[in-house]
């Protein structure tokens, strides 16, 4: 390798990816919630699951923030993490006002979360048609500085605050969680994870690790969760030295596989929110969270 393409790969190394903060500030609300409500439940048998991805008949798979579980008792919930004021109208739509000044259209919030547990509910009684278990819908609005309308319209999920959601979990609850329910919740996954260099973090689906037939057969034999972490040289004396990057997979079943590469690989992942898969550069990335591979229903 010459010198001149030493040097662009080290520049590609030391690119670096600030975190997006508008993201980063809901993904920190969402694991605030998550561990309030884990504390809050805990002396009543509450199960909580984060992120859960269920399949969509209609194509590709639905994100629920929250599912608490206790005994045949299910709250689904949809988290709001919005500061100002919100107004909901008629048809469902969600406006909100920002302190910082515009607006913002949620589209139909309350109808969204609600399609979902429809759908969650449908998948659990195809498996276990017997089995009956007691669906609640929810919109959790955690911010403290919001502002709420004095009136809401008839929509199909319950308005509750921060407060009210902790106050229930304490208060209800007591059994443990239905074990054919339970089943069902064990074959989804999450979202995958790509943590750059500087620190942005890009949620979606991951579709090819992309480092050789060798990794993807060891992949294909995995259990549970995937965590990736990177080792690349970026100190300025690695352009004279021929040191290559270390990639290493671990699994949740103790297994693991080490890579070496100077250039080259690249991973493939649907980020959220764009219309398209992308090709990210190994060169630049720090760390990967790989969700469990979901069962045949998941």
């Amino acid at each position: 390798m010459g010198l001149k393409q030493r040097w662009q790969l080290w520049r590609k190394r030391r690119v670096v990816f600030p975190p997006d903060e508008i993201h980063q500030a809901g993904d920190n609300a969402e694991l605030r919630l998550e561990k309030l409500c884990r504390a809050a439940g805990k002396g009543n048998n509450w199960s909580v699951f984060t992120s859960v991805r269920i399949p969509d008949p209609e194509g590709g798979r639905r994100e629920i923030d929250l599912i608490l579980v206790s005994g045949k008792t299910v709250l689904v919930v949809e988290q709001k993490h919005w500061s100002g004021r919100f107004e909901v109208f008629e048809d469902g739509e969600f406006l909100q006002h920002r302190n910082k000044g515009g607006e913002h259209s949620h589209a139909t919030v309350a109808h969204r979360i609600a399609r979902k547990a429809r759908l969650l509910e449908e998948i659990h009684r195809k498996r276990f048609p017997e089995n009956e278990m007691s669906f609640h819908v929810l919109v959790a609005m955690t911010h403290p500085r919001l502002e709420w309308p004095d009136t809401i319209p008839e929509i199909p999920a319950e308005m509750i605050n921060e407060g009210q959601l902790l106050d229930r979990i304490r208060s209800t609850g007591g059994e443990k969680i239905d074990l054919e329910f339970l089943e069902t919740m064990d074959g989804f996954g999450t979202w995958d994870e790509i943590h750059m260099h500087g620190g942005l973090k890009l949620k979606g689906d991951l579709l090819d690790i992309g480092l050789g037939s060798g990794v993807d057969e060891w992949d294909a034999h995995r259990e549970g969760q995937l965590t990736i972490a990177s080792n690349h040289p970026r100190g300025l004396m690695s352009i004279f030295k021929s040191a290559p990057s270390r990639i290493e997979l671990h699994d949740d079943g103790g297994r693991h596989i080490e890579v070496k590469c100077k250039e080259g690989p690249k991973l493939k992942m649907h980020v959220v929110g764009r219309t398209a898969s992308e090709d990210v550069d190994w060169m630049q990335i720090d760390a990967v969270l790989a969700s469990k591979k979901p069962a045949e229903w998941g």
